[in-house]
């Protein structure tokens, strides 16, 4: 009878711990090794400027494809996660000629005046 009620109770803690361990839940977490085998910072794959937590698309398209030793870049991380995107060029190239160059800004006293007293009254936003 004695054995039998330790076997119970054995039985009952093993079921416990085997409970415990299935629905502990598992943090992912950031790994610095990646950063130093990518030679990029972890925000590059990371939703967070600091790195760790969800996964923007580099680092979506990164772990998806094996975690080789470069992250893709955007562009084509987007086309690996089978995303296509339509884009003129065209109309994001700079001209072949340089822009005029700025002049500098003039203002005469009697303005400087109305722009000093508005900015004392003004309240902000």
């Amino acid at each position: 009878m004695r054995r039998h009620r330790m076997f119970i109770i054995v039985s009952v803690l093993l079921l416990a711990a085997t409970l415990a361990l299935a629905f502990h839940p598992q943090t992912a977490e950031a790994l610095p090794e990646y950063s130093a085998q990518t030679g990029e910072p972890c925000a590059t794959c990371h939703l967070s400027p600091s790195g760790g937590g969800p996964r923007g698309p580099r680092g979506q398209a990164w772990v998806g494809s094996g975690k080789p030793g470069v992250v893709p870049d955007l562009v084509e991380a987007l086309s690996l996660l089978g995303i296509q995107l339509d884009v003129d060029e065209s109309q994001y190239q700079a001209p072949d000629q340089p822009a005029p160059e700025a002049q500098p800004l003039a203002v005469e006293p009697a303005q400087a005046g109305q722009i000093h007293q508005w900015l004392r009254n003004y309240d902000g936003n």
